[in-house]
């Protein structure tokens, strides 16, 4: 199967002089990225720059590749830019001057795309939009906010344009079919259609799940872990005329795992003489004259 390429020079002549300012920003409230501005810049191509769509839609950074009509959109330089087959697009800018600033790093990003083309595999994946509304009718609709959003209205509109992913909702029931779609290039490397294979995904999500459930739970025993060891020094310091500082906590843990001062000066970043200081004010504080009585003292309190 031969990989497309795309090695015809684009003709970009027409773009300075078409370059023209509109009103609003191409697609304008598609895009959580970029708060479009009061303008956007429009302007022409001498060439067919849609064989590249694929190419930017594997490199470009939040792409989305259309098919009806055929266009792409991506970010550039916190600006949303859209291509057409003839013409291109992008927002925000506030002057024509801020548009002609702009333009060049554009047409440089596609040019630099188009000469590297025989070494990018080229992304034919197409976007696909789903009303929320109708993503809002698979869902629980009990806003338990295990998506990481405050409601399944918001996890809707967010997966409808493409900033969320289905697994995020643990509700979201199975798909009735899945399947996986692949390429078919002619000869000369252009895409003629493609074929679609039934997949199980079963097991895959099962595994997802038994992960999932680990993280859970290492992370609640992180949390409990961490409580116990404030708890445990809140209990030390309690019985002391003066209290541990966080510093001198660190510093002791080091003494205990039987670190020199300098090799805790490296581990800790601070200097020799910094520790030795340390080290005495917590001799003095615990009531103990060296690192082993220390290290007992730590021990005993659950500290270490």
């Amino acid at each position: 199967m031969k990989t497309p390429t795309a090695t015809k020079p684009h003709d970009f002549s027409l773009a300075y002089s078409s370059l023209r300012l509109f009103s609003s920003g191409p697609l304008a409230g598609q895009s959580a990225e970029v708060a479009c501005g009061a303008s956007g810049a429009r302007f022409e191509v001498g060439c067919d720059l849609s064989p590249l769509f694929p190419f930017i839609n594997a490199v470009a950074a939040h792409a989305q590749f259309y098919d009806r009509p055929v266009y792409i959109k991506f970010l550039l330089e916190e600006r949303l830019c859209a291509f057409y087959p003839h013409q291109g697009a992008f927002t925000p800018v506030r002057t024509m001057a801020d548009a002609l600033t702009f333009l060049p790093r554009l047409l440089d990003f596609i040019t630099d795309i188009a000469t590297r083309c025989a070494r990018i595999t080229p992304n034919h994946k197409t976007y696909k939009p789903v009303s929320a509304v109708d993503i809002y009718r698979l869902l629980p609709g009990t806003n338990c906010r295990r998506c990481g959003l405050a409601t399944c209205l918001a996890f809707a509109a967010a997966l409808s344009r493409g900033r969320t992913a289905m697994e995020k909702c643990p509700h979201l029931a199975r798909p009735i079919e899945e399947k996986a779609t692949f390429p078919v290039y002619d000869q000369q490397g252009k895409l003629v259609r493609t074929v679609s294979l039934d997949i199980d995904t079963t097991r895959l999500r099962e595994q997802i799940g038994h992960r999932e459930a680990k993280i859970r739970t290492l992370q609640m025993q992180l949390s409990t872990l961490a409580k116990e060891r404030r708890e445990a020094i809140a209990r030390a310091n309690a019985g002391l005329p003066a209290p541990l500082t966080a510093r001198e906590i660190q510093v002791l843990r080091q003494v205990a795992d039987g670190a020199t001062n300098r090799e805790i000066s490296a581990a800790l970043k601070i200097s020799p003489h910094t520790v030795k200081s340390h080290v005495i004010h917590i001799f003095n504080k615990i009531g103990v004259n060296d690192r082993a009585q220390a290290a007992a003292w730590g021990a005993r309190h659950d500290i270490l």
